[in-house]
């Protein structure tokens, strides 16, 4: 039986080199050509006839049926340590580790224990000396485009359109004050759509083997560890380029962009935000070896758990400048440089004891099948432009304190298919201290309990056809007009071609019309009761005179019948203190008998005098 074998008598140790990592049975083996065990002659041992030495996972990978951790991790040119499953024969190779350093010099692809990785041109030189237009393609695993060695970029890039945003234009101010930036304004169809910020990720145009031309004498250690966040060597978090100062940057053109567009938070209460509230990102980013705990992919995603004593961190980063990080007092910042979409499949519930803050420089769009939103405080709504509230099903606003429409020196438009005043309980008031104009296609309507119109200057009503009022109680018509005393008309009823009618179809108990002169008629009326007698009055009740006209007769009297005519079925009669019958021809009495009668002396008198 075969003892020697892992674990039995001892372990047979290795260092060496990882030249090749594309395992086809995707297991995570790589090709490792070994110290002491394999030469650095790629001529008599190339890369591709190195043995597939296997990793060994931790026990928090269970390696079976895709459970735990992908064994994936080592790159080309990483220093590993492991040891021969089966000993001295040593063709099992097992690797289990990762040994660090500080590279000297870099790869030579042309001997073993090096990146194998080869180009057609020259390697790309150091960024410091030509910044992103590095020479030389990409390297390569194969012929095709999804064998490319990823990288971190070399900058990130913020448009609108064509035109790149840049902290030095953002700082730019106009003649006002105000921040003199363009690329936010609005264009296009409708007064809301605005120009979309847009991110462009400036990739190298090659890449260095490992190890990296950048990374040259300092160690193989992610430089977050090391509290250092550039790009270049050299460069730190607040000297120059990396994570943390394109963090800054970004942070800079929000608040600035906040500033502009959006000077005023709560325009009821007279609250002035100036600043938006966004966490510097330098100033929660403390980090010091060897507390912060980071993973850092090959593309420029990072992960941080940052116990540096007094600023211990959660950080996520992805390669395209999206990011969630939480501080060491729990303050968060979360930025998307992108779309952001949530889905919840169940109730989501928010609960903030503080204000809330949403700026949206674009279009808002809130969609429920069941709406309800609910305030103990104050709801406002405002916007720079157009606010627009539209539904499919009915539309309700309900204040039980009150309503305020206030157009300012607009105009206040409503439009439906039939429009509904419905106000409950108490009286209504409308104040309008220009002109009011009601234009009505078909009929207009008027019904309440009571109306009463006031007008402090001239009121007209004009029809262009018939103009009928019908009420069911009595019409009141009172002028106040103080011309009347000095001769203008008070009232007048004009008809320019045509008559005017007086009708009542039922006369009622007190009669059909009556026009009074002076209260209750005390200085004359003209009436006509439920009969149709025509009486004319001068002075209360006609005590003064008094004309009837009626089915019985006529009858025309003076002071109370003092002198009086009548006319009636009966015949004539004339009575006074005095009457007197005068003809400037002629006067005659005639008839079948006539009577002259004087209970006194009876004169008849003249120049002639004949009888019979």
């Amino acid at each position: 039986m075969n003892n020697n074998f892992m674990g039995k008598d001892g372990f047979v140790w290795w260092q060496g080199v990882v030249e090749d990592r594309q395992d086809p049975l995707y297991l995570g083996r790589c090709r490792v050509r070994i110290l002491g065990w394999d030469t650095e002659d790629k001529v008599k041992m190339p890369t591709e006839e190195l043995p597939w030495a296997f990793p060994i996972q931790p026990i928090t990978s269970a390696a079976q049926t895709g459970v735990g951790i992908s064994p994936t991790g080592p790159v080309e040119g990483t220093w590993v340590v492991g040891f021969y499953r089966d000993g001295e024969e040593a063709q099992e190779r097992v690797f289990f580790g990762t040994l660090g350093g500080i590279p000297q010099a870099p790869s030579d692809p042309t001997k073993g224990f090096s990146d194998p990785r080869l180009t057609n041109k020259e390697i790309r030189k150091h960024a410091q000396d030509e910044e992103y237009e590095t020479v030389g393609p990409r390297l390569e695993y194969g012929a095709k485009s999804d064998h490319r060695v990823p990288t971190a970029p070399a900058g990130i890039d913020l448009y609108t359109g064509a035109k790149k945003l840049s902290i030095d234009q953002l700082q730019e101010k106009d003649g006002l004050g105000n921040y003199a930036h363009q690329e936010l304004k609005a264009h296009g169809v409708g007064p809301n759509l605005l120009t979309p910020v847009q991110v462009i990720l400036k990739e190298y145009k090659s890449k260095s083997r490992y190890p990296d031309v950048d990374y040259i004498g300092e160690p193989t250690t992610p430089r977050p560890a090391l509290g250092r966040f550039g790009n270049f060597k050299g460069v730190t978090s607040h000297t120059g380029g990396g994570i943390v100062k394109q963090k800054v940057e970004w942070s800079k053109i929000t608040q600035n962009i906040r500033r502009s567009k959006i000077p005023t938070f709560n325009p009821l209460a007279g609250v002035v935000r100036t600043t938006w509230s966004e966490i510097d990102p330098a100033s929660i980013n403390k980090a010091k070896y060897p507390y912060n705990h980071v993973h850092q992919s090959e593309s420029g995603h990072i992960i941080e758990i940052d116990d540096t004593p007094g600023f211990e961190r959660l950080h996520r980063y992805h390669r395209a400048g999206t990011f969630e990080e939480i501080g060491a007092l729990g303050q968060r910042i979360t930025k998307v440089m992108n779309e952001d979409q949530t889905f919840k499949m169940m109730n989501s519930f928010e609960k903030i004891f503080g204000d809330s803050l949403i700026s949206i420089d674009g279009d808002l769009d809130i969609v429920s099948e069941r709406g309800y939103t609910h305030s103990t405080g104050s709801f406002s709504l405002d916007s720079k432009s157009a606010i627009r509230m539209s539904g499919l099903g009915q539309g309700l606003f309900s204040a039980r304190g009150g309503i305020v429409v206030d157009s300012g020196s607009g105009s206040l438009t409503l439009r439906g298919q039939n429009l509904i005043h419905d106000f409950k309980d108490s009286s209504q008031t409308q104040k309008i201290r220009g002109n009011l104009v009601n234009k009505v296609g078909g009929k207009f309507s008027t019904r309440a309990s009571g109306i009463n119109l006031g007008s402090r200057g001239a009121t007209s009503v004009s029809s262009g056809g018939s103009y009928n009022v019908i009420t069911g109680d009595n019409i009141n018509e009172a002028s106040t007009n103080l011309a009347g005393i000095f001769g203008a008309p008070a009232r007048s009823f004009k008809s320019a071609i045509g008559e005017i009618i007086f009708e009542t179809a039922l006369p009622g108990p007190t009669g059909s019309f009556a026009f009074n002169a002076g209260i209750s008629g005390l200085l004359g009326s003209i009436s006509m009761d439920q009969l149709g007698q025509i009486s004319l009055n001068v002075g209360p009740g006609g005590s003064i005179a008094k004309l009837t006209l009626g089915a019985t007769g006529i009858e025309l009297s003076y002071l109370a019948g003092l002198a009086k005519i009548e006319l009636n079925a009966a015949g004539v009669s004339i009575n006074g203190l005095t009457s007197t019958m005068t003809g400037t021809v002629q006067a005659k009495v005639d008839g079948a008998l006539v009577n002259v009668e004087a209970s006194g002396i009876n004169t008849v008198k003249g120049s002639l005098v004949m009888i019979n």
